[in-house]
This record gives C-alpha cells, sequence and structure tokens, in this order.
C-alpha cells in the first residue's frame, strides 16, 4: 500500500467491531512504546494477544479517530498526547474531540452522515429508521455490500454512544429501542478551540477568521456536529476571549471569532490537558 496515496471514503470503519477503548488504549500504549518508523500489525497482535483481524479493525477505529498514523501505525501527536495525558480515554474533553474527529470527516461516510444529515434531523428514532436513511448507498454500491456495512457500522455507532465511553457525552439517549439526541454534557473552552482549528484547517486554511453562524451551522462544524445550543457556543467562546491565539470580534457588522494559525489542534488539547492537571 503507498502510504502517500489519497484516502478514499471508507464506507465501514469498524467491520462490525464496537469501539471498545479499553482495546484501543492498549493498542496505542504498545504503539506509543514502539520505537520502529512502522509497526507490523502482525507484531501488535502478537504484543496484545489480539486476533490478526481484531488488530486490523481496532487499528482503523484508531485512525478513524486521528490517534493512529494510518500504514506506519505510529501516534499521531493527538495520540501521542492522550497516551500521556488519558491513557484510558476517561476525560470528556477527550471523548469529545474524538467525536468530533470521526463524525466529522467525510472520508468515513456513515459516521459522518449520522452526525451531519441524520442526528440534527430526528428528535426519536430506531434502529430501522438509522438503517433507512443509507438506502442511497445501493445506488453506488452492490446491494449486498451496502446492507451489510451499513448493518454493521450503524450497531457500531449505535453501541459507541449508548454502551462505551462515547455514552458518557450523553450526545444519544436510548428508550428501549428508541433513539434520541440526549442533552450533551458541556464542551470544555479549549477542546472547543481544537474544534473550531481542526474545522478551519481542513475548510478554510490559511485564514484566520470564522463567523459564530458558520460555527453553529455549517456542515462538519464543531456546532452542527456536537448539536451546540447557540446560547452554549457563545458563552463557551466567551470563556475563551482571553486566552492567548483567540479573540471574538462582536461589533457592527462583525460576529466572529479569529484564532491564531500558529497552534494547531492538538496544542490546543495540551493546553486543555496541562489546565485540568
Amino acid at each position: 500500500m503507498n502510504e502517500n496515496a489519497p484516502l478514499k471514503t471508507k464506507l465501514q470503519v469498524s467491520n462490525g467491531y464496537f469501539l471498545k477503548f479499553d482495546q484501543i488504549a492498549r493498542l496505542l500504549a504498545a504503539a506509543q512504546n514502539d520505537e520502529r518508523a512502522r509497526i507490523p500489525q502482525v507484531d501488535l497482535a502478537d504484543k496484545l494477544g489480539f486476533a490478526r483481524r481484531q488488530i486490523e479493525n481496532l487499528s482503523s477505529l484508531a485512525q478513524a479517530l486521528g490517534i493512529l498514523v494510518p500504514v506506519k501505525l505510529k501516534p499521531t501527536p493527538l495520540g501521542s498526547l492522550i497516551a500521556a495525558r488519558d491513557a484510558f480515554f476517561d476525560d470528556l474533553g477527550t471523548l469529545w474531540f474524538l467525536h468530533y474527529s470521526i463524525c466529522s470527516e467525510p472520508r468515513f461516510l456513515i459516521w459522518n452522515r449520522f452526525a451531519n444529515e441524520f442526528m440534527p434531523r430526528k428528535s426519536t428514532f430506531s434502529y430501522a429508521d438509522l438503517r433507512a436513511s443509507y438506502a442511497d448507498i445501493e445506488n453506488t454500491h452492490s446491494q449486498y455490500t451496502a446492507r451489510k456495512h451499513v448493518t454493521a457500522e450503524t450497531k457500531t455507532i449505535l453501541d459507541a454512544y449508548t454502551e462505551q465511553n462515547f455514552s458518557r457525552l450523553a450526545y444519544l439517549r436510548q428508550d428501549g429501542d428508541s433513539y434520541g439526541l440526549s442533552y450533551r454534557e458541556a464542551i470544555p473552552p479549549l477542546v472547543l478551540a481544537a474544534m473550531i482549528t481542526r474545522y478551519r484547517d481542513r475548510h478554510h486554511p490559511g485564514t484566520t477568521a470564522i463567523s459564530i453562524e458558520e460555527l453553529l451551522t455549517a456542515p462538519n462544524s464543531p456546532g452542527w456536529v456536537c448539536q451546540i445550543p447557540e446560547d452554549r457556543m457563545r458563552k463557551t467562546l466567551e470563556s475563551l476571549k482571553n486566552v492567548p491565539g483567540f479573540s471574538l470580534e462582536s461589533r457592527a457588522d462583525l460576529d466572529q471569532l479569529r484564532l491564531t494559525s500558529e497552534v494547531e489542534d492538538y496544542q490546543w488539547m495540551e493546553r486543555y490537558f496541562t489546565r485540568i492537571e
């Protein structure tokens, strides 16, 4: 595989495996402690006592979360930071940023559409409703492939937000066979700054100003992917106005924020961990 080749859209990230953060934590720790520039999956499988297929799918999830580099399976800067500061994925700030990371990336089609197109428009829904929302995928993939992957991936998504660590975000609620948007735990201000930086670098590279309206309503924006109410967004941004590298401009016809181009998203997360320790 060419590690410099463009990354293609992935219809399935999990291949039917659930997002078990205790296993992701072990994988990340093993990768962090391996000094080689590229780590063979078979070596990780042997070290952790996992089946090769399990390592493949855990690695796929870890890459989608933004904590492992594709092909090389080395920690990204964010992955190294989490391995050092929140090794067991206990912190809400970590979990919110990882939610944003996987759901705001269009390449991860089913996760991306779940957060951008399905959740904002459904007060309550069933598993069948969620599966049906992807019916159009059969126009571009075989019926068998589409149904198989959509079934497996949507089960992983619902499990992630109701049974695994993402359940602590209170993003999704479950009542029997019914699901819906929950109350959502507050996003720490510096974590929101990291999300905004990620959004800016993906969609407006080289710019420093972004309107508040765009952050709330644009596809893949933090406000949209995390379903942040406007009053909560403005309150959180207000608490950041004196943080170096961040400023608000709310005068005349301006209603925007400015972020320095010198601080990357994982560095905002590093500031966050430093402040809470």
